[in-house]
């Protein structure tokens, strides 16, 4: 098996280049991860997708991280902006699972697969809701869980897997991990009851959970990156008791300071992570599957028969066939849809008739 069936690789540009095919067709990864420089258009998209699932067999899954607000990929496709969570947040859960409904629809009739989302760190004021700014549905975890739940349906039914993140909750965190790392400075017991919250409530009905890159001295007694710590694997697996895949956050990032990217996915892989996330240099990408290979961990049972039910997941929804046509009908329902989500509700009273 190839060190690469566990990584989630990234692509320079609009079209692979002669290296990214060879990379593609020899090292067969488990998923390609799709980012602004990959997207100029819906068309261009559907065709890049096509490309890539013909590169390899099995053919990669196809990966977005499409939350709507300040992480959206796919509504300037379409040219619309969909909504930030916290903005969703103050119109009703009905508006959260309508929004995540249109987002799989568009990421589904591009040929996409899973969906990075939702987000359910809590906005903490001061660190969340200002280092993950309009990406949390809220600061209590009774109000993430909901609208995590109705995010969750909305993909669900539109055909898309998705993955809640970042494990165990990223809100307190008082720098951004792309850059340096966040270390939360709160209890074991406190976090329990606030930030692991909505993830012990949904990771059961996510297709996934992501471990973010924060450290939590309160859970390990160290500044480890939960990406990269036995002991938060521990808390996700024995004390909330999941048992599907586990992805780690994108291993390129600042938190993990002057670690090589082969050791970062080493190190991940070792702590418990099923998928690696790798979508900088492929050459780097290329370095780490050697290193899973070499080191025996290409061939860890328990994931990949977790990652072989990801799969059949992904297998269960129909594909949709990409064409302008439907493309300009899911712009004009979007775009219908905005608008009324900017129109102002109405309260009704007790002894008013509901419309029919």
């Amino acid at each position: 098996m190839s060190g690469a069936s566990r990584l989630v690789v990234g692509l320079e540009g609009l079209i692979p280049t002669p290296h990214e095919r060879a990379f593609l067709e020899k090292r067969r990864p488990l998923g390609v991860l799709l980012h602004p420089q990959n997207l100029e258009s819906a068309a261009q998209a559907a065709a890049l997708v096509e490309e890539i699932r013909a590169a390899c067999n099995p053919s990669p899954l196809l990966f977005v991280d499409q939350e709507g607000g300040p992480v959206d990929r796919l509504g300037p496709l379409l040219g619309v902006s969909f909504p930030s969570a916290a903005s969703l947040a103050d119109k009703g859960v009905d508006r959260i699972q309508e929004c995540a409904y249109l987002m799989g629809r568009a990421a589904r009739l591009l040929g996409l697969d899973v969906d990075f989302a939702p987000v359910l760190d809590l906005a903490q004021p001061g660190t969340g809701a200002v280092v993950l700014a309009g990406r949390c549905y809220g600061f209590h975890a009774e109000d993430v869980v909901i609208a995590g739940m109705v995010f969750l349906h909305g993909l669900a039914r539109a055909g898309i897997v998705s993955c809640v993140k970042h494990f165990p909750g990223l809100g307190r965190g008082p720098v951004d991990s792309h850059a340096a790392l966040p270390v939360v400075d709160a209890h074991d017991v406190d976090l329990m009851v606030t930030d692991v919250a909505p993830f012990a409530k949904l990771a059961r009905a996510a297709d996934g959970v992501m471990v973010g890159h924060g450290a939590y001295p309160g859970f390990t007694g160290d500044e480890t990156p939960a990406s990269l710590s036995p002991r938060i694997q521990a808390i996700l697996r024995e004390r909330i008791g999941w048992d599907g895949v586990v992805f780690s956050d994108d291993l390129g990032m600042g938190a993990l300071g002057a670690m090589t990217l082969p050791d970062r996915v080493s190190a991940a892989a070792r702590a418990g992570c099923d998928v690696l996330v790798v979508s900088g240099s492929l050459a780097e990408a290329s370095a780490a599957a050697d290193r899973l290979e070499s080191e025996g961990l290409s061939e860890a049972p328990a994931s990949l028969e977790r990652i072989v039910v990801l799969r059949r997941r992904a297998a269960s929804f129909p594909r949709t066939a990409f064409g302008p046509e439907a493309w300009d009908a899911l712009r004009a329902e979007v775009e219908g849809w905005l608008e009324e989500l900017a129109k102002p509700r109405t309260a009704r009273g007790f002894d008013e008739p509901f419309p029919v």
